[in-house]
């Protein structure tokens, strides 16, 4: 029996590994998004993501899996955080209705309904829509995917490319724990093919503090740069000038505090396997050369943030 997949935001970064792990396993893809199609994928079918329940339930209707890499990065183009959980509630509804047969919904380490940050208390809502759906389902909570084009890692690369000084808050003690793109795909397909209800971290075997990641970028890129500890607000207030120069957020403040509550970490053992420093120095060279710029993505996409 043919294996079909609804992929939300195929052609985007997250969704588009995914969709190249189901496609290498045998998956049929088709994927709702408001971005273009991508030459690498053409064998991917694509609609309009529209939040309207007909819509999704017409799309959504025959597929044995479904996995939402659907969420915005911070409150803007006329979306919040409750916006965005109504719209994934939507989407597990549709999901239901259409009578898929296992979800996948892609979360973040450490979400938590009591939390200071509206990103993590939002995404915690988010996982209970799905846990209250009683559709087979898996929740798969990266921390920090790093891959071609991503956006923390590509742009902290540009500034450091740029820049002779890099502001760093409160010194980068806190810690963060990577993951590949392709790590993080493979796990969320190992989600999609599992047939029990589980909630997992996709995390590498390898930790940093922020400041010895900013090192290891420095050095995978070939620049030297001064490490400046500086307080949030020097470096919010530093980082909102080179925001408005770019048209761009770099860095939203629940980011940073996110960052500094050491919520890119797992406490439980690694499902990544692959090193992000080893990948880093293969890819170095590539990275920071073109700014990613998100504001201007989604401004094309109509709004969608994935």
């Amino acid at each position: 029996m043919a294996k079909r997949a609804v992929v939300t935001g195929a052609f985007s970064n997250t969704g588009a590994a995914v969709a190249r792990e189901l496609l290498r396993r045998g998956y049929e893809v088709h994927t709702l998004t408001r971005r273009s199609p991508r030459a690498d994928l053409a064998q991917v079918s694509r609609a309009p993501l529209l939040f309207a329940r007909e819509h999704l339930q017409r799309e959504l209707d025959g597929a044995n899996l479904f996995v939402n890499t659907y969420w915005v990065r911070f409150a803007a183009h006329g979306c919040s955080f409750d916006r965005a959980v109504d719209n994934i509630r939507l989407l597990v509804d549709a999901a239901k209705t259409a009578g898929v047969r296992r979800l996948v919904h892609v979360s973040v380490s450490n979400a938590a309904s009591d939390s200071n940050l509206g990103y993590y208390r939002g995404k915690a809502e988010a996982e209970q829509c799905v846990k209250r759906s009683g559709l087979s389902h898996a929740i798969v909570c990266p921390t920090l995917v790093v891959g071609p084009a991503d956006v923390l890692t590509n742009n902290i690369c540009w500034l450091l490319r740029r820049f002779p000084v890099f502001l760093v808050p409160r010194g980068g003690r806190y810690r963060v724990q990577p993951v590949t793109l392709a790590d993080n795909a493979r796990i969320i397909a190992d989600c999609a093919e599992a047939a029990v209800d589980q909630q997992v971290d996709a995390a590498g075997p390898e930790t940093f503090t922020f400041r010895e990641y900013l090192r290891l970028l420095a050095r995978v890129i070939g620049v030297r740069r001064l490490l400046l500890p500086s307080p949030d607000g020097v470096a919010m207030a530093a980082t909102a000038l080179v925001s408005l120069f770019l048209g761009d957020t770099v860095l939203a403040r629940e980011e940073l505090g996110g960052l500094e509550q050491e919520l890119l970490v797992s406490a439980k053992p690694p499902l990544g396997t692959e090193s992000v420093s080893a990948w880093l120095a293969q890819n170095g060279a590539a990275l920071g050369r073109h700014y990613v710029n998100d504001t201007a993505l989604h401004a094309k996409a109509g709004g969608a943030v994935f």
